[in-house]
């Protein structure tokens, strides 16, 4: 295309607006007009702003507790890219929204009736327009919330953060539970066989076995120098304990090695328990606070200049556009006559 022709054009254009400059800078000024008195029958929203940073995702017993586990990884650190988003997710919950909505009562506030059967698809539009999430390059998220108040948007933004603890300690403390439960299982089983066990060999002892596998090696030598000496006394006096040796034996090795291996057990079972007890009843916070959103009496909503410009400038093309439309439309209509 000629550049000379764009400027003709534009030229063209330019005399257009110069000619419907009266009709245009009526409906332009009607529009600004307008936008701005419904800018001002709208209810005002405060902004409030939060920063957190992730904290890093671990076992408290794990970390803390056991030996040689805290060179690993430091619990002070900043989580990662993988904990930010799994801290978004737990900001996202829809229980977090519900809690916060029934604290504030938001169902009022936000006009929306909470026995109606749409009542959380109506709360969840009004929530996502209302309050945002996002991940910053800093790996840091920021809250924003919107309210009519200046300072519930910022006890909300403040709430958000507090609730993210209770809902990831409230998902983890199910199946925290269900580790406690199978190691104290574990733990009052292992004490109670440790216990059967003694009790067992105290009773087989009772019975003049003290230690199997010395005194049965020591009586058979007994036995063989009485033997070769002729001591008769002294046979039937072995005899008669090496019979109660043979008899009670077996049951004192089994009861014994049982024995042991439950002791061997018992402080690496009790090591688990202590470790599942830790981790059910210690939440650990799952975000660091950068800044905690404080009340902001200045309003943030609506845009009053970005509406009414929008207003102003979408008003005059459109109409800008119908003069043109109509001018032409004339000019076809009078081309038809003057031919018919």
């Amino acid at each position: 295309m000629n550049p000379s022709n764009i400027n003709n054009e534009s030229v063209k254009l330019l005399a257009k607006i110069y000619q419907w400059r009266k009709k245009l800078l009526i409906v332009s000024v009607t529009a600004a007009i307008v936008s701005l008195v419904l800018c001002l029958f709208m209810s005002p929203q405060y902004k409030a702003t939060a920063i957190v940073f992730p904290a890093r995702t671990f076992s408290v017993s794990k970390l803390l507790i056991e030996p040689n586990q805290g060179a690993q990884e430091d619990y002070m650190d900043i989580g990662d890219e993988d904990d930010a988003e799994k801290l978004l997710q737990i900001l996202n919950s829809s229980e977090i929204r519900n809690r916060i909505a029934n604290q504030y009562d938001l169902w009022t506030h936000w006009q929306i009736k909470k026995d109606n059967p749409y009542a959380q698809h109506y709360l969840k539009l009004k929530w996502e327009d209302m309050v945002s999430f996002k991940r910053t390059n800093f790996v840091s998220i920021k809250i924003e919330v919107y309210d009519y108040v200046a300072n519930r948007s910022a006890d909300i933004a403040n709430s958000i953060i507090a609730y993210a603890d209770t809902v990831k300690f409230k998902m983890t403390k199910e199946l925290a539970k269900q580790a406690l439960q199978i190691t104290k299982t574990e733990y009052e089983t292992t004490i109670s066989r440790i216990k059967e066990l003694e009790d067992s060999l105290q009773k087989i002892k009772e019975l003049g076995v003290l230690d199997y596998k010395a005194e049965m090696k020591a009586y058979s030598k007994s036995m063989a120098s009485a033997l070769e000496s002729g001591n008769t006394a002294g046979q039937q006096r072995l005899q008669s304990k090496l019979d109660a040796l043979k008899k009670y034996g077996a049951a004192y090795d089994d009861a014994f090695s049982n024995l042991k291996r439950y002791r061997l057990k018992y402080p690496i079972i009790k090591n688990k328990y202590d470790e599942a007890l830790i981790n059910y009843n210690t939440a650990m916070p799952s975000k660091f606070i950068v800044d905690k959103a404080i009340a902001n009496e200045k309003k943030a909503k609506p845009y009053i200049t970005l509406i009414v410009g929008i207003s102003t400038i979408s008003a005059f093309m459109v109409a800008f556009i119908l003069l043109i439309f109509n001018e032409k439309f004339n000019e076809l209509k009078s081309k038809i006559t003057q031919n018919t």
